[in-house]
């Protein structure tokens, strides 16, 4: 399975995620900042797992920009973000979820959309969350068989 992990990193936390994340798909797999990589080699993925930090309910200006340059051809993608525990956050909503409609209103096929949370706007990353990362890029890589 060819696939890409691409993220962007405010604090250091998504950047994390995104490379447990890359180590749970295995294989060939890495894990690249946005503003990276060029469209033909997403042309050529079984899977595009794309990761960013929470920003007022959003993904990153950058993440926001690969999205809308994103190839006609159909994806198979993975979103997650990086999430406050506070409770105050589900009202702005979050950019996985927001990423993984956009990408579904594109034609692409969302697999699967996670969180994973921060203790402070700059971290650390909660306990276990690297852990439950890698574990979700397993999950995503069996379900995109």
């Amino acid at each position: 399975m060819k696939a890409l992990v691409v993220f962007d990193s405010t604090w250091g936390n998504t950047e994390k995620i995104a490379k447990a994340i890359a180590e749970g798909i295995g294989g060939d797999t890495r894990a690249v900042r946005v503003g990276t990589t060029q469209a033909a080699e997403l042309d050529r993925l079984d899977l595009l797992v794309l990761g960013s930090p929470v920003l007022g309910g959003r993904s990153s200006p950058a993440m926001q920009a690969l999205l809308g340059s994103l190839p006609r051809k159909k994806l198979t993608v993975a979103t997650f973000d990086t999430r406050l525990v506070a409770r105050f956050t589900r009202i702005f909503g979050f950019a996985a979820t927001r990423m993984a409609d956009t990408l579904k209103e594109m034609g692409h096929d969302v697999t699967s959309t996670e969180g994973f949370f921060v203790r402070g706007r700059a971290g650390p990353l909660a306990e276990g969350e690297i852990e439950r990362a890698t574990q979700w890029g397993k999950s995503i890589r069996a379900s995109s068989r």
